[in-house]
């Protein structure tokens, strides 16, 4: 199975907010988007409304597993239960998360039955619930979730005549069933981006509440809730500390803020030194009514205490969302900036639900000759941070040169030292990494020739210990105002070192600023913030360089016969291998030697030159 980003070059950029798709030997399939505004995800706090019903997952005789036996024999799990398939996502950490979860893992059984099956399984309230005087009802979990591309999660409510669960009619759905008109469907993630997952945990709040319009009391007496997951081959499904509870009156949910540069593209940069901040910046906050009552007056305050931002709506309808932004020209002197986003209405300025009205955002400027960064490793709060990792292990043809690229936004003519990469857990000592920066443009065509190049720079125990790898040009690259990619090319030697690259998820970026180039292949948008930052200025270079004094290997790239130079006499061990590591060349040389590699055919091979100086790798292409 192969997991791979899914192309601006072939899908509407409006598709691609981190959108990923497992497999390229087949047409990419779009389900239809249904629309259900009743949804929405909410700061993860659980609300203190009251509660009809709940189960932490503790006792599994209050749930029914069972799943259409004419489509798939996936059920899902109670307990604690992780996910078991190639690409499995991390246990949910909720609440009670102690004594056990839910959790349908799609990736595990679609990758037995080779995804040609329409999964369809389901996890069934055992007995009814009452919800004769709760007229406006709520249906809470907490998740972790990653949509694949092809899955649908519903919230289904089933009701009954008031003789129990026999009577209880279900719907027949899969992922392309037109729930508009179904009033007892609800989508448990509607607009959730293909490739993206929730936080870890979400608090997901759906409102039935128009399932149980004109019901008779007996009716209303004899309701059932079920999740149900239908698609093909997802990746999981994880729930915990569900709850039926009673719609808040007055609940405004500050559900998205952000604070752009005017000029950053919608990215928000971790790091951003001092000489290329914008003077504007947009401060704004995405507002969501999900209470019964229309909300006045509502206003938002982001407050950085050096400078603030604020806005009012005159009117917030029920289960509706508003912006609020403005465009603002702070003073950024080098340091930290948090960001407290709070909304307020007239109906609601405090109590009970008040917690998912607040939000904050975190960045820092940098001095002149310091870190860039689109990752915020180290300035986010840890508690918020988001966290994974892609590298030479994640895709099928990734292994020995997969290309992974952060754009960066240069606002006055300047110098750069290099990238620093993060390194993440899964990375072995002995992979190759070389660095470049490349033309936006030329990126998105495939051509991944960069406009300045660094030398290889193996990767070390030390390394890994620290964290993270320098990889320095040799010498400083000259960027005129503009955008481009800081970009790494990997080498793991088939596998035998991987190397791993961390991806800050944490906070939502447009698709373009983050992107992966697989050789063989074509260019992928990755939508995060990926651990390679710009050492900006001159100040970084000499730190880590690769070089041996008096060693050069050249022409580069050549048509299979290459120089070693020898300037100072020593005694060089020459040794070459390709991709795979295979040794395909050893020799001595106290002087300047060729090097005939043309019997090999065309390709990439590493030359090690090493005396007792130290030694140096050298990635060669051969045409």
């Amino acid at each position: 199975m192969k997991k791979i980003y899914l192309s601006i070059l072939s899908v509407a950029i409006v598709s691609l907010l981190n959108a990923q798709v497992k497999q390229l030997n087949g047409p990419i399939k779009r389900s239809n988007d249904h629309t259900e505004a009743k949804v929405v995800a909410v700061n993860n706090n659980i609300e203190k409304a009251v509660t009809i019903w709940e189960s932490s997952f503790g006792t599994p005789s209050e749930w029914v597993l069972d799943h259409d036996a004419a489509d798939c024999a996936l059920d899902w799990s109670i307990g604690i239960v992780s996910c078991a398939g190639s690409y499995p996502i991390a246990d949910i950490a909720s609440t009670s998360a102690a004594d056990g979860w839910a959790v349908v893992d799609s990736d595990y059984y679609g990758g037995a039955t080779g995804g040609t099956e329409v999964e369809d399984s389901y996890i069934t309230m055992a007995t009814a619930v009452d919800l004769n005087t709760y007229p406006n009802v709520v249906v809470q979990f907490e998740t972790h979730y990653r949509r694949y591309n092809s899955e649908r999660p519903y919230v289904v409510v089933g009701i009954g005549d008031g003789t129990g669960p026999a009577s209880v009619v279900w719907p027949n759905l899969d992922p392309l069933t037109d729930i508009s008109a179904m009033s007892n469907v609800f989508d448990a993630f509607p607009n959730w981006v293909n490739g993206t997952a929730t936080d870890n945990p979400q608090v997901m709040q759906v409102n039935i509440s128009p399932a149980l319009v004109g019901l008779s009391a007996a009716q209303l007496g004899d309701i059932y809730i079920r999740l149900n997951w239908t698609g093909t081959w997802g990746y999981a499904w994880f729930v915990d500390d569900f709850k039926i509870i009673e719609q808040p009156q007055d609940d405004i949910q500050n559900t998205a803020a952000w604070v752009v540069g005017e000029n950053n593209g919608g990215i928000e940069y971790g790091r951003n030194p001092v000489d290329h901040l914008d003077a504007n910046w947009t401060i704004g906050a995405e507002i969501f009514n999900f209470g019964v009552n229309d909300q006045t007056n509502v206003t938002l305050t982001a407050d950085f205490v050096t400078f603030s931002s604020g806005g009012t709506d005159p009117l917030l309808m029920a289960d509706s969302t508003v912006i609020i932004e403005t465009l603002e020209t702070p003073a950024l002197p080098v340091g930290t900036y948090t960001g407290t986003y709070t909304a307020v209405s007239t109906e609601e300025t405090g109590g009970t639900v008040f917690g998912n009205n607040v939000r904050t955002r975190v960045f820092e400027v940098t001095p002149v000759d310091n870190i860039y960064s689109t990752d915020g490793i180290d300035v986010y709060p840890a508690a918020d941070l988001d966290l994974t990792s892609i590298g030479t292990n994640s895709f099928t043809g990734g292994e020995d040169g997969l290309v992974l690229a952060s754009m960066y936004h240069i606002k006055q003519t300047t110098t750069v030292s290099g990238m620093r990469v993060m390194l993440a857990t899964g990375t072995v000592a002995g992979g190759e990494i070389y660095g470049s920066i490349i033309d936006t443009t030329n990126f998105w065509q495939d051509d991944m020739t960069g406009l300045y190049l660094s030398a290889g720079v193996t990767v070390t125990a030390a390394h890994i210990a620290t964290g993270y790898v320098d990889v320095p040009f040799s010498s400083p690259a000259s960027l005129n105002p503009g955008e481009y990619y800081a970009a790494i090319e990997l080498y793991s030697n088939a596998n035998a070192n991987d190397i791993r690259v961390l991806d800050d998820r944490t906070v939502a970026q447009p698709y373009y600023a983050g992107s992966i180039y697989i050789p063989g292949d074509q260019s992928y948008s990755n939508g995060t913030a990926l651990g390679i930052r710009l050492l900006m200025g001159s100040a970084w270079l000499g730190l880590g360089e690769n070089t041996l004094a008096g060693v050069s290997i050249f022409p580069n790239p050549s048509q299979g016969v290459i120089t070693v130079t020898n300037d100072n006499g020593a005694s060089n061990a020459i040794v070459v291998h390709d991709v795979l590591g295979k040794q395909i060349l050893s020799k001595e040389a106290n002087s300047e030697t060729t090097l005939d590699l043309s019997n090999n055919g065309a390709g990439v091979f590493f030359v090690s030159v090493t005396n007792e100086a130290g030694t140096i790798v050298e990635k060669v292409v051969i045409k």
